[in-house]
């Protein structure tokens, strides 16, 4: 049976995946998850049972952060040799390896940007589709630091996200044009990259994506633009697809005095088969397929 916690954290977890991207999000979690530990007030027997608890939660998340999981079970693993040694000596342990597993997934999400910059040349003119942090910075410092020259076709999605983008290329004046995501049609003869990024790959090759992504992938791929994947390492997952999680929902809705039942999904796919290049912090990645 779910619990009151993970009934509060699944959508709020989702929120943060939505508004910041997934790797903002596993930084964020370890940053908390650290503040928790040093505010905890327990006994010693209670320390390892609280964690435990609050990593099931963590696991079952809708969907599954998997950079966030696999940190969190290197953690489990680590702290092991530090329990049974007094309350605050294991708490002082698990803040120190928490951190250390931060600083580096924070490096990693460094390194794809770099590798991500690497990849904008002079005269592109590159799609951008639900845009991670490091692709936002990548470009912005193309312009910026490398001086190249290039535009950018940002497809509005969630408002937010979208909103952040823009004012970050706007800022740096990086030449770009904002359009409606069912406008692709009109560009698809200039453009001639696509960049996305994704919440995991799976073990049966498909990338879990932002809302959208899919649509924007599968028509791009017909048009022969090349489909850029961005993910850090942390970010290849164990499991097929079936086990990630997606959440799922069925609700009724009203529109203009009409009402309907509606099913709904918090997340895409791709098929890793319409991906031309993955890219992780290491560089050009064989694709599971």
């Amino acid at each position: 049976m779910e619990t009151n916690v993970n009934k509060t954290l699944y959508p709020l977890i989702r929120d943060y995946m939505s508004a910041m991207g997934t790797s903002r999000t596993t930084l964020t979690a370890l940053k908390s998850y650290m503040d928790a530990i040093r505010r905890l007030k327990c006994t010693e027997s209670e320390f390892w049972p609280l964690l435990m608890e609050l990593n099931k939660v963590i696991r079952n998340a809708e969907p599954a952060v998997v950079p966030l999981v696999h940190l969190i079970e290197e953690f489990e693993v680590e702290l092991q040799a530090h329990l049974n040694k007094g309350l605050e000596l294991a708490k002082t342990k698990a803040i120190e390896i928490l951190n250390h597993k931060l600083k580096r997934f924070e490096t990693d999400t460094q390194m794809v940007t770099e590798q991500c910059m690497e990849l904008i040349a002079p005269g592109d003119f590159i799609i951008v589709h639900s845009p991670t942090a490091y692709i936002s910075n990548a470009l912005v410092r193309a312009h910026t630091e490398s001086k190249r020259p290039f535009q950018v076709l940002i497809l509005k999605q969630d408002f937010h996200r979208t909103k952040d983008l823009v004012d970050a290329l706007a800022e740096h004046q990086v030449p770009h044009l904002l359009i409606s995501e069912h406008n692709l049609s009109h560009y698809l003869g200039e453009a001639n990259k696509l960049f996305i990024s994704a919440v995991t790959i799976t073990l049966d090759g498909k990338a879990i994506t932002g809302l959208g992504t899919a649509n924007v992938v599968s028509i791009c791929h017909a048009y022969k633009v090349p489909v850029y994947l961005f993910v850090e390492s942390m970010k290849f997952s164990h499991k097929p697809l079936p086990d990630q999680n997606i959440f799922k929902e069925e609700g009724n809705r009203t529109e203009k005095d009409y009402d309907f039942r509606i099913t709904t999904f918090s997340h895409d796919y791709v098929d890793l088969a319409m991906v031309d290049h993955l890219i992780t912090e290491e560089g050009e990645q064989p694709r599971r397929n």
